[in-house]
């Protein structure tokens, strides 16, 4: 693993993490406007993507860190439906602005945070999964920035009555706060069945593509 990459990695974090920092947001959109600070914020994350993914193939693996436990791949391989179908719910819910966020429905009566808990969720079992320096800091990084988003949206809501009456009604980790089991349930009826199979065929498909896409079969240990 070389300096490069790691270079790659703390810009990666911070082109998410300055520019919407509570305080920071507000004084960008009122300089450059919500068009351009849109702009700005989207330049600045793909760059320091194609940095990051250019230095990531730069290098070469590095020292192993640590040696997965066996039962590392299959976890993988339980866990990424949960994480797709919670992106698929994700970004099919309207969940509103965080200082006027819209009523709890569907995957939010479940988590408040679907799309940052599904980065963490692929990020945190991914990691588990490898061992060499080089993947290590990939998804470390990765991890870094969905806790980071977890953190930052808390922030926000409690600065708005709104937001500190949706946190009221929901709860970050599903089965967990008012809405509970019940509540979970009711979600997964609102999501309805499209939203799962959705995830699920998203998830065929992954599992289809990994092998050319990174050069590794998911499901390598099943044979």
């Amino acid at each position: 693993m070389t300096a490069p990459l790691a270079l790659a990695a703390a810009l990666l974090f911070l082109s998410h993490a300055v520019p919407s920092w509570p305080g920071v947001r507000p004084a960008l959109i009122g300089r450059l406007g919500r068009g351009g600070f849109m702009a700005l914020h989207s330049v600045g994350s793909l760059a320091t993507l194609a940095l990051f993914v250019l230095a990531y193939r730069a290098a070469d693996g590095g020292e192993v860190v640590f040696t997965p436990a066996g039962w590392a791949a299959p976890l993988v391989a339980a866990v990424m439906p949960v994480v797709f179908i919670l992106l698929v719910a994700r970004v099919t819910t309207r969940i509103g602005h965080l200082d006027a966020p819209n009523p709890p429905q569907g995957i939010v009566r479940i988590t408040r945070a679907p799309g940052s808990l599904a980065l963490l969720l692929w990020a945190l079992v991914h990691l588990n999964a490898t061992g060499d320096g080089r993947r290590v800091l990939l998804f470390g990084t990765m991890a870094a920035i969905a806790l980071f988003a977890l953190v930052k949206n808390e922030v926000v809501l409690r600065r708005s009555a709104a937001g500190r009456a949706f946190r009221a009604e929901t709860s970050l980790l599903p089965l967990a706060g008012p809405q509970g089991l019940r509540g979970a349930g009711r979600g997964l009826v609102e999501m309805g069945a499209l939203r799962l199979v959705g995830g699920l065929a998203a998830y065929a498909g992954m599992l289809a593509l990994h092998p050319w896409l990174f050069g590794v079969d998911p499901l390598y240990w099943v044979g």
